[in-house]
């Protein structure tokens, strides 16, 4: 049993099917077969069952997925520290980030981790979570930050921390700014919300439809800009996380206001490759990013009166 075929078990197990893992380890689809054919001739058992929708593991193919994910990021742990024993912080780090880390944290985090790491190539994208989940599930990104991240094969998960959401709408609206208001007490709404699909979106959806919130009319935008700037300029609102909005408690273009009874909070984890250990960049850039977290949280926790959530991101 070798590296190379415990490499190709895992990919074909996460995919459920050896087309998809050939291509996204740009290999014969023969290949991979042959390679699971040996592995299992040395295992002495089989590991997946075929069938015209593609592979399922067997009771042994999960029992050895677990095993392999373990060595293959224990293998990639050490890999990463010889690494940075001998050259120091370097190499490319890539970071995928939700909407509300790249406007709310991202800008001083950077700045201070590229002015202590001059040598490290920082690729940074914004999606929300399905397709940072996507990339990162595929090895395209180092980690990425999503609210409620849910199980998945090939997946680390690690809780970040917690949010308050807010009630966002154009200056002068009539409500003051940071005053706390009850969805289900306000006339009809007009939303722009993020489309269905997203976790924020599904867990707003629920809300309305528990706490008897009026809808006149929602319009699904995937354009965090465009939302606030069409917030700012007309009578439509929008629900978004505290962290997203710290450039805005000045109250000068947009008036936030706190959801009470009940609030609504939304979790953010970290999500990385099950069998890949982060790199020296991705662990620092990681730590710097959750202080400035902290940081935009301790603020909220004064304006709003609140014990501040504190980061935590687990070993």
């Amino acid at each position: 049993m070798n590296l190379r075929q415990l490499s190709t078990f895992v990919c074909v197990y996460e995919e459920g099917s050896f087309s998809k893992a050939a291509k996204r380890l740009n290999a014969t689809q023969s290949g991979l077969s042959m390679q699971n054919q040996n592995l299992e001739e040395i295992a002495g058992v089989k590991l997946f069952e075929r069938s015209p929708r593609g592979v399922t593991p067997t009771y042994a193919g999960q029992r050895l997925y677990e095993r392999a994910v373990a060595i293959l990021r224990q293998l990639n742990e050490a890999e990463q520290e010889l690494k940075a024993l001998s050259k120091g912080v370097s190499g490319e780090l890539r970071v995928g980030l939700m909407p509300t880390f790249t406007r709310g944290v991202l800008a001083p985090a950077l700045a201070g981790f590229l002015a202590d790491h001059r040598h490290v190539k920082v690729s940074v994208v914004e999606a929300y979570s399905a397709v940072l989940t996507e990339q990162v599930t595929a090895g395209e990104l180092d980690f990425a930050v999503v609210p409620r991240a849910p199980h998945r094969d090939g997946l680390r998960t690690r809780y970040l921390g917690g949010d308050r959401e807010l009630l966002v709408c154009r200056a002068g609206s009539g409500l003051v700014h940071l005053e706390p208001v009850a969805l289900s007490r306000l006339p009809p709404l007009k939303l722009v919300l993020p489309a269905r699909g997203n976790a924020r979106r599904d867990a707003l959806d629920e809300y309305v439809e528990m706490h008897g919130v009026k809808i006149d009319a929602i319009i699904d935008m995937d354009a965090m800009i465009a939302t606030l700037e069409f917030v700012a300029n007309t009578d439509w609102m929008t629900i978004l996380p505290a962290t997203i909005c710290m450039n805005d408690l000045d109250g000068r273009f947009r008036s936030l206001h706190p959801l009470i009874d009940p609030p609504i909070t939304v979790d953010y984890a970290v999500i990385e490759p099950a069998k890949n250990a982060l790199t020296p960049a991705a662990a620092l850039f990681l730590e710097r990013l959750k202080l400035h977290y902290e940081m935009s949280s301790s603020r909220w926790a004064e304006i709003l009166g609140e014990a501040a959530p504190r980061a935590v991101v687990s070993s």
